[in-house]
């Protein structure tokens, strides 16, 4: 049985006022194919967007087996996500041609762009979507994520009001240092600001880490008195798995 997995990716510049559309895919039976087909052609467009400055970052990653988040969960096959410099970037893209820059990076008729366009959806059995804000993250100086990078993930649910702060003020370094000491890649932090009315509910915040060597340093007592506090400011739901990078623009 396929397992659950729900993973974003994330841009390596932060601002608070950047945010991420994530997509959770789960497909129809053997349609596997031509969901990458319809992708293929979708990564022309999206890379177009880019290099007019609409948006900031595109990506598609192909969920690995994991622990379903729940016993009578649909699991995801492939997560899509949309990256944003800023509110206002979003909102502009709704007004985006789709059809016209189809038309025009793929050398085809307007008619032809447009049913490709429309018949997008037809590998999907249903699509969750997610609003997240860039809270924090910390990565080498030379990350940069390729075909074939591997993303692990923890979803957290808030407790307290000082669940974020110990994000950002504690464990944020906690990772840093482990990535300065060359035993890890990346960290990222994100809040859920909306989510659409299929997606799930189980969870407020998600942590994506890459790299083998994760956060295994040895505190002194104050630091483990605010690791242990932060701790209990959230909780986590446990092996929630890791994805797989086959596109990015």
């Amino acid at each position: 049985m396929k397992k659950l997995l729900l993973i974003l990716f994330i841009p390596f510049i932060v601002n608070s006022q950047q945010i991420s559309i994530m997509d959770a895919v789960v497909l129809n039976e053997g349609s596997d194919a031509e969901y990458i087909e319809i992708e293929e052609f979708w990564s022309k467009i999206h890379a177009d967007i880019i290099s007019q400055g609409k948006k900031m970052q595109w990506s598609i990653w192909k969920t690995l087996p994991s622990e379903p988040l729940t016993a009578d969960s649909k699991p995801a096959d492939y997560m899509i996500f949309n990256t944003y410099e800023s509110q206002e970037q979003y909102d502009a893209s709704q007004d985006i041609d789709y059809a016209a820059i189809a038309q025009r990076v793929h050398g085809i008729s307007r008619k032809k762009a447009q049913k490709m366009i429309d018949s997008s959806f037809d590998p999907r059995e249903a699509t969750r979507s997610y609003t997240l804000s860039i809270q924090a993250q910390a990565a080498s100086s030379d990350f940069k994520p390729a075909k074939g990078t591997v993303c692990s993930i923890s979803l957290m649910q808030q407790k307290n009001d000082d669940y974020e702060s110990f994000e950002k003020e504690v464990f944020k370094d906690q990772f840093q240092k482990s990535i300065d000491n060359g035993n890890h890649s990346f960290w990222g932090f994100t809040r859920v600001e909306k989510r659409s009315e299929n997606a799930y509910t189980q969870f407020s915040h998600i942590c994506f880490n890459i790299g083998e060597g994760g956060n295994n340093l040895e505190n002194d007592f104050k630091t483990q008195k605010l690791v242990e506090l932060g701790m209990a400011s959230r909780e986590m739901i446990p092996d929630t798995g890791s994805m797989e990078l086959i596109f990015v623009k």
